[in-house]
């Protein structure tokens, strides 16, 4: 049965209800991560090919965020966390949910492919169907849906790789695609364990589900911490005195994510997982710009 939306709303309150379904504030870093593998391919990328890039990039994952929430609006709505979204809440209609995710989708797709180029197209799509069509019907079917999930959450990095016209062939565009990926472990294990009973009331098979320990997911939340060390001096290379600087900085940033790993494993608790959360919302971030930093010296 289709929501029915209030129709005394203003034009500005609807818009922001659409925008809210865009998630802004995962988009943004999604941009930010194109951004900065545009800048790490090494070559000079034209503000106006960026501006393409991000601008067909923005339409695609925004369209992914959309159609996520319409595939999961009747559980989203038994999830506190989630109860107030745009479509379990009834600000936005189920059909102009559709609408407007298939219609980002293709004009996203299309943007792509005219202004940047084909290859960046193909890793959006790529991204897209993963993240609608394989991790989200996942989530109710089994507990690796998170391990799935990494693929197109570090695919951005690729879209941002090809439109500057570096090879996805190229050993930097995995290691920065791993970064990406282990990242992704130690931040949604953090979230995975903090609403566990929320997620079972709704249905989902996540980890801290099927292992009421909390040691799979802290397990799991250590391992992408130690691949974050490992990857760092990849990411951020040394090639100088100076460089060398941002690479032992990376490095320190990822230490500080195992560390915030470990304390969660040592004692397994809402406030170690949140502690966990945090850190990996600084610790992308940070690692990101060490990486353009070090990009523009090298």
């Amino acid at each position: 049965m289709e929501t029915t939306v209030n129709n005394t709303i203003t034009l500005s309150q609807r818009l922001s209800y659409y925008l809210e379904l865009t998630k802004p504030r995962i988009l943004i870093m999604i941009l930010l991560t194109v951004v900065m593998a545009m800048v790490a391919v090494g070559s000079s990328v034209s503000l106006v090919v960026a501006l393409h890039a991000c601008l067909g990039t923005a339409m695609v994952a925004a369209s992914a965020s959309v159609l996520n929430q319409w595939l999961e609006r009747e559980r989203d709505a038994v999830m506190v966390r989630t109860s107030k979204r745009p479509l379990p809440s009834g600000r936005v209609a189920v059909s102009q949910a559709a609408w407007m995710g298939w219609a980002l989708l293709i004009a996203g797709s299309l943007y792509l492919s005219v202004f940047v180029n084909q290859t960046t197209m193909l890793c959006g799509l790529a991204t897209w169907v993963l993240y609608v069509w394989v991790y989200t019907p996942l989530k109710t079917v089994s507990w690796t849906n998170t391990l799935v999930g990494t693929i197109p959450g570090a695919l951005p990095v690729w879209m941002g790789w090809a439109a500057a016209e570096g090879s996805l062939w190229d050993v930097k565009a995995w290691v920065l695609l791993g970064v990406l990926v282990a990242w992704q472990l130690p931040h949604f294990m953090a979230i995975a364990f903090m609403y566990a009973e929320q997620y079972e009331s709704a249905g989902y098979k996540m980890i801290t589900i099927v292992d009421r320990s909390g040691w799979g997911a802290g397990l799991h939340a250590i391992l992408g911490s130690i691949a974050l060390i490992a990857l760092a001096p990849l990411a951020v290379p040394a090639t100088g005195w100076l460089t060398g600087v941002f690479t032992g900085l990376a490095v320190a940033v990822a230490v500080w994510q195992l560390w915030a790993s470990i304390r969660f494993v040592r004692n397994q608790d809402r406030q170690t997982a949140r502690r966990m959360l945090h850190v990996s919302l600084l610790h992308l971030p940070l690692t990101m710009l060490l990486i353009l930093i070090a990009s523009w010296l090298g």
